[in-house]
């Protein structure tokens, strides 16, 4: 009979690291997410940057398709009787800028009430309480968009609040704005300049026969009080800011770090329908009044063929920005 002799025990093998293996692991873990943290930070921007945009071109199509409805015309707000003339556009800003557009029941963070409290915007003045000063109740795009969502971009990091219209001050200068934190307006009453993310270019309409190229109408804003001149910085606002007069013969810039895609640029719809992402200096490229000394007389040749003022030197006077 055959006796089986007893297997010697196996040697065991040491289980876990040493001290240098895990360092060296440690070390090539922090090289990957130094290597990827930036990448990662880049398509994150990217990807807010191409939801802004498209945020911008279904605003367009709203835009567009008020137009279609009015003769040509892009959405104008009644203009009280006081701010009525035969030279220029003026008035937009009463409603609470671009938010009149939406709502005119502005209350955001503030409280609605006799009197109002807190920071609010437009609802009505005496005699017409949640309407135009024509009577009209129904803000102008209110058919024309599914949700209040696009008027935020998810970039936007922080925005300024300027006083309650109709006391708005048009020389409220940046360093005088109440510093907020803009969400997306989750119904009529969120809708309030400081949740809006984006500035609009009253007065223009489709197909305009003294405009040769499409100029934007509709896009990011700035975190100054971007209405009628002080739009982009200007109105002496650049120096508050901290950035180059975007008037300034050869500058480049009209944005800011802290404004949504930082100073690179802006997302704009035009008013053939396309939108885009613009770089440098928008207001002097399609806006330009050829006009460098500020005496209100061209001091340059008519030659640049974005401008909505190469035809009709004075066609922006009918325009008014608003934010």
């Amino acid at each position: 009979m055959r006796t089986r002799r007893p297997r010697p025990e196996a040697r065991r093998t040491p289980l876990g690291f040493t001290l240098i293996e895990l360092l060296v692991v440690i070390a090539i873990i922090a090289l990957l997410i130094g290597i990827l943290l930036p990448a990662l930070g880049k398509a994150r921007n990217s990807a807010r940057t191409a939801q802004c945009l498209s945020n911008v071109r279904q605003i367009s199509l709203a835009m567009n398709g008020y137009a279609h409805d009015s003769r040509g015309w892009y959405p104008i707000q009644p203009i009280p009787p006081s701010y009525q003339s035969p030279i220029y556009l003026d008035g937009q800003w009463v409603y609470g800028g671009v938010a009149g557009l939406f709502s005119l029941n502005q209350v955001g963070d503030g409280m609605a009430g006799t009197p109002p409290m807190g920071d609010i915007g437009y609802f009505g003045v005496p005699g017409h309480i949640h309407e135009y000063v024509d009577g009209n109740d129904e803000p102008l795009l209110r058919n024309y968009v599914q949700g209040f969502e696009i008027l935020y971009c998810p970039s936007d990091r922080e925005d300024y609040y300027y006083g309650r219209p109709p006391t708005l001050s048009l020389n409220t200068l940046f360093p005088n704005g109440k510093f907020k934190t803009p969400h997306a307006p989750a119904g009529e009453q969120d809708v309030i300049s400081y949740n809006i993310s984006y500035m609009y270019v009253a007065g223009l309409r489709q197909d305009d026969p003294v405009i040769v190229a499409p100029p934007p109408m509709w896009g990011d804003e700035t975190n100054g009080n971007d209405n009628k001149f002080g739009s982009w910085y200007s109105n002496n606002q650049w120096m508050d800011a901290g950035i180059p007069d975007v008037w300034q013969p050869g500058s480049n810039s009209s944005y800011t770090d802290a404004d949504n895609h930082g100073s690179d640029g802006a997302n704009f719809s035009f008013t053939d329908g396309h939108a885009e992402f613009l770089r440098g200096n928008i207001a002097r490229t399609f806006y330009d009044d050829f006009d460098d000394n500020g005496d209100g007389e061209p001091d340059r040749p008519r030659d640049n063929p974005l401008s909505i003022n190469l035809i009709n030197p004075d066609r922006d006077s009918y325009t008014q920005t608003i934010d």
